[in-house]
């Protein structure tokens, strides 16, 4: 099973990027984790090694389609997993967050 998870982000290595942005300094496979893998999606996070910055990456399975965004976080890959499976904020939760803060903060809102 762990060289199935080798070669999918050697995979994604040589299908997103090989090199770091920021250094130019080549990825390994420990410099990927996968945040969340299904049939139709996988979302990636590379860490530089050399310089530690940081991108998010999504690939479109179907498509073979890849976006790359950088981060700036100081959350830790655990923390962006856990994140990544909730569900999505409801208005209803908006507001009441916004009441909630309009309500119990001195500065307007």
């Amino acid at each position: 099973m762990n060289d199935d998870k080798n070669n999918q982000k050697q995979f994604f290595i040589e299908t997103i990027a090989k090199f770091c942005d920021k250094c130019g300094s080549a990825y390994s496979v420990d410099d990927l984790e996968l945040i969340q893998d299904t049939p139709i999606s996988s979302i990636i996070h590379f860490s530089c090694s050399n310089c530690k910055a940081s991108h998010i990456a999504t690939f479109l399975k179907p498509m073979g389609i890849s976006n790359r965004t950088p981060i700036n976080t100081d959350l830790e890959v655990e923390e962006i997993k856990k994140f990544a499976k909730r569900d999505e904020t409801s208005i209803e939760e908006i507001l009441n967050l916004y009441l909630y803060l309009k309500e119990n903060r001195k500065v307007r809102v």
